[in-house]
């Protein structure tokens, strides 16, 4: 979701859990139904009944320990502790001196990207068995003595809990200053390094890719054969986020490319396929030839981008999904010669 405090995102300085944090407090503390929708988040998730709770935030302990936000009941006992994290690691005081400021019947609600829940859990529960700290684990949530809880949810839950209760209460400007919040949260997911995952070392990632980029080579050694593809003083080029084959086919120039930023960000599939008007000082892409190409793209029913690395536009192509190698090019070979075939004979 795009927001106005997520476009500042990289011009702010300081801590972004502060001040996603702070954003949380202040629509705490204008809204008794966003309150009450996290008391009872909470108790739907363990079962701690919370009534009546004022928040505040930064209040700092007698070991300099300084929470994000801490809930206080009718009583003055301090009986939730949230804490916004990102992708930082747990400070010294995380979680142990939190949790000696709680009393019994509380929650320490860490909240954090999906992505980072594994890996924070597993600070955490090092750091209890570090301090010599019992606890007892049930349905992802962490039981200390004295029935408190700590309990690891993401930005999306949170956010969207508050936004529902709002919403429901028709209490639109908090609303719209949820949304900022989401956005911003968004926007550091999106460009922030993510933990790396077993999953991700694994050489069968290296091998599909790998065999990506031999698919374009076969693809256009295809068309030599078949459509009398002319690669003749062009080279394979490696980009940043991919790897390139161009050729010749008749008036157009056509290059088959890998492109993971494209995968990333706006289709199902790593293949793209862009076609240029060629000529000795440069390969272009003019307006009356884009307009041919959104008619192709209406007509074959192949979705079409532009290319984030240059103002051409690409066609997004999804392969034949569960075929042999043969009948992927096949399929590859049949869509470039169904474009061109649609493509006037001059432009």
């Amino acid at each position: 979701m795009a927001s106005l405090l997520g476009q500042f995102f990289s011009r702010i300085k300081g801590s972004q859990e502060d001040i996603a944090s702070e954003g949380i407090v202040y629509i705490l503390e204008s809204s008794k139904y966003a309150r009450d929708a996290i008391s009872i988040f909470i108790y739907n998730n363990t079962g701690i009944s919370l009534n009546n709770i004022n928040y505040i935030s930064q209040s700092v302990g007698e070991n300099k320990e300084r929470p994000d936000i801490s809930g206080i009941d009718e009583n003055g006992n301090e009986v939730i502790i949230i804490e916004a994290k990102f992708w930082a690691s747990l400070t010294g005081n995380q979680p142990s001196e939190y949790l000696k400021r709680l009393k019994e019947n509380s929650v320490l609600l860490f909240v954090c990207p999906k992505l980072r829940a594994i890996s924070l859990a597993s600070e955490i529960e090092t750091r209890l068995k570090n301090d010599n700290i019992t606890y007892g684990y049930i349905q992802n949530r962490y039981v200390i003595d004295k029935n408190k809880y700590i309990f690891i949810t993401d930005w999306s839950s949170i956010l969207e809990t508050i936004k529902t209760a709002l919403l429901n209460n028709n209490e639109m400007a908090l609303v719209s200053d949820v949304d900022q919040i989401i956005g911003f949260c968004e926007i550091i997911d999106n460009n922030t390094f993510p933990p790396i995952m077993d999953y991700d070392l694994s050489p069968a990632i290296a091998k599909r890719i790998n065999s990506y980029c031999d698919l374009l080579d076969k693809i256009v050694d295809k068309l030599k054969v078949s459509e009398n593809a002319d690669t003749t003083g062009l080279k394979s080029t490696g980009q940043k986020y991919g790897y390139t084959r161009y050729f010749k086919i008749g008036e157009y120039g056509i290059s088959v490319e890998l492109n993971m930023k494209m995968w990333e960000l706006f289709a199902d599939t790593p293949f793209w396929i862009t076609v240029h008007i060629p000529s000795a000082e440069r390969w272009e892409q003019p307006e009356n030839l884009k307009n041919a190409l959104k008619n192709v793209s209406q007509k074959l029913n192949i979705r079409l981008f532009k290319n984030i690395t240059n103002k051409n536009v690409c066609f997004s192509i999804v392969p034949k999904i569960g075929e042999v190698e043969e009948k992927v090019i096949e399929g590859f070979e049949n869509i470039i010669k169904n474009i061109l075939n649609e493509l006037p004979l001059d432009l």
